[in-house]
């Protein structure tokens, strides 16, 4: 097996995109940090960035690619209850291709296919949809899931995870430009009511 190595580049400063849920902070590097992936498509994180984002031996990672970007972020769920929540949007993401996500009135508490960190705060106008527990299709105006994301909302449809949270939404966000079909909606409707089944359960 080739072992991981590391070479030094001198020249422009280096950024990495250092992700953690809820943060996102840039460490700006005087000398760039090559890795080399051995022949089981493994890679060594440097101390100081684990460090800096709390990943240990064990962390669950979430790797995405936006173009040519490859972004590392860590998982976590920080709410009590919802760690079935990927087991719903998974199989979803993989029936329609398309990112989704599931929030409460104030974080982001799942999601796939979009890259969105587990606890990162929505934006107020996605919480005052969220409040509104009403089904919505977007064809304008699409609000933005977090602050600063590239990608919009481009369907709501409303869950409950009492006693977990009372309001919740299962959203559909495409990627940029890409409409969405009815039967993508449909899915996604099945799925949400599929969520507030279970979770009236308990």
């Amino acid at each position: 097996m080739r072992k991981n190595t590391v070479r030094k580049r001198s020249g422009t400063p280096a950024s990495f995109s250092v992700l953690s849920p809820g943060i996102e902070r840039t460490i700006d590097m005087s000398i760039a940090l090559i890795r080399n992936m051995d022949t089981q498509g493994r890679i060594i994180i440097p101390a100081d960035i684990r460090k800096e984002t709390g990943i240990q031996s064990g962390s669950t990672l979430e790797i995405a690619t936006e173009g040519a970007t490859i972004r590392i972020r860590k998982c976590r769920s920080p709410f009590p209850g919802c760690k079935e929540l990927p087991e719903f949007l998974e199989p979803l993401h993989r029936k329609i291709r398309c990112g989704a996500a599931i929030c409460n009135a104030e974080y982001i508490l799942a999601s796939t296919g979009c890259f969105l960190p587990e606890g990162a705060m929505i934006t107020p106008e996605l919480r005052s949809l969220v409040l509104k527990q009403e089904e919505q299709i977007f064809h304008a105006d699409m609000p933005t899931p977090v602050p600063d994301s590239r990608r919009t909302v481009s369907a709501l449809f409303p869950v409950c995870l009492a006693p977990a949270s009372k309001e919740a939404a299962l959203l559909l966000i495409p990627e940029t430009g890409r409409p969405l079909t009815a039967t993508e909606q449909e899915c996604a409707r099945l799925v949400a009511n599929m969520i507030t089944r279970k979770y009236k359960e308990r």
